[in-house]
């Protein structure tokens, strides 16, 4: 288990040494250094990593793969920036937002540029055989991430939303970020066509399962180990899974009304947070979202079985286990 976590820690140096450098000292400064502070702000980097472990997974040569998985770092970073200005959020991971930092024009430019940058670290045709499906893949998950986004919005309008919905807005803003890291992490590893759909399958399950944990561990986490505040989702109004779900499956007058007034109100002040976390209890939602989590990611364990033995594919394995595990 050391060795998986110290193999693990060596990627994540390789993605940020990657991005420390990509634009630094890059003219002009008004553009670049926000660029650059955003890349270099911190974060899981389950992506990129997920692309390198998928090429050797494959057979190939996990370096290889480490553009690929900054790319698609860099347009997950490009979604932060633009969905910070759209929700006016303060800051991001301890740090001031760009828009507040510069200005809501200079987060624009920078996330515009950044896609730009994603799109010239994919390899062209005379570096990868499959380049165009490489590229494919990154547009795909580009114009999928903003549609999932375009949905997350409408949530907040909608007193409709169903469990379904959910479902539908995590595939596309949460999961095929992680579809995308996985398959062209594949195609450079020159993978088959059944080794690129279950390695697409597995980053789907872990991407449904991570968010469904999102939104159970700002329920129930400890809040030391937590970092953060817990039940600022219901402070906020987000819909998570387990709100809808409550919706779905209310006992009592009380639960109804409380229910009620977090939709209208879109969220609750602080004082409510207990009284919430006891009606997704009462409602079997925290219970759920849990028995989800278990299935998804045992989902992806299965679709590893599709792949030939190898450490990489034991890292895939591992990095389940890590991520069920997590805190934080």
């Amino acid at each position: 288990m050391k060795n998986m976590k110290e193999r693990y820690t060596q990627f994540v140096q390789l993605v940020e040494d990657r991005l420390h450098n990509l634009v630094k000292d890059k003219e002009p400064k008004v553009l670049y250094e926000p660029f650059h502070y955003l890349i270099t702000g911190g974060g899981k980097r389950i992506r990129p990593v997920l692309s390198m472990l998928a090429c050797g997974a494959v057979s190939g040569k996990p370096e290889l793969a480490l553009d690929c998985g900054v790319a698609i770092e860099v347009m997950h970073n490009f979604t932060l920036a633009h969905d910070d200005i759209m929700d006016r959020s303060p800051m991001r991971r301890g740090r001031e937002t760009v828009h507040v930092k510069w200005n809501d024009a200079t987060a624009i430019l920078t996330g515009d540029v950044m896609m730009g940058w994603g799109y010239r670290l994919l390899p062209n045709s005379t570096e990868s055989s499959n380049s165009d499906k490489i590229l494919a893949s990154y547009t795909r998950a580009l114009i999928d991430v903003c549609e999932g986004q375009a949905f997350d919005v409408e949530f907040n309008e909608n007193q409709n939303t169903t469990v379904d919905d959910y479902f539908q807005m995590i595939e596309l803003k949460t999961s095929r970020l992680l579809e995308c890291s996985a398959e062209m992490g594949a195609y450079v590893g020159g993978a088959s066509e059944e080794e690129v759909k279950a390695l697409n399958l597995y980053a789907k399950y872990l991407g449904y399962a991570f968010q469904l944990q999102d939104d159970l561990l700002d329920i129930v986490a400890d809040e030391a180990e937590f970092g953060k505040t817990v039940g600022l989702d219901i402070q906020e109004g987000k819909k998570t899974y387990m709100i809808l779900y409550a919706k779905e499956h209310t006992l009592t007058h009380f639960d109804r009304e409380l229910l009620d007034k977090f939709f209208a109100q879109n969220g609750l002040p602080k004082e409510y947070v207990n009284d919430m976390k006891y009606l997704l209890e009462r409602t079997g939602a925290i219970e759920s979202a849990e028995v989800q989590i278990n299935s998804f990611f045992n989902k992806a364990k299965e679709e590893l079985n599709k792949l030939n033995p190898s450490e990489y594919r034991d890292m895939l394995d591992w990095l389940i286990d890590s991520l069920h595990s997590r805190k934080k």
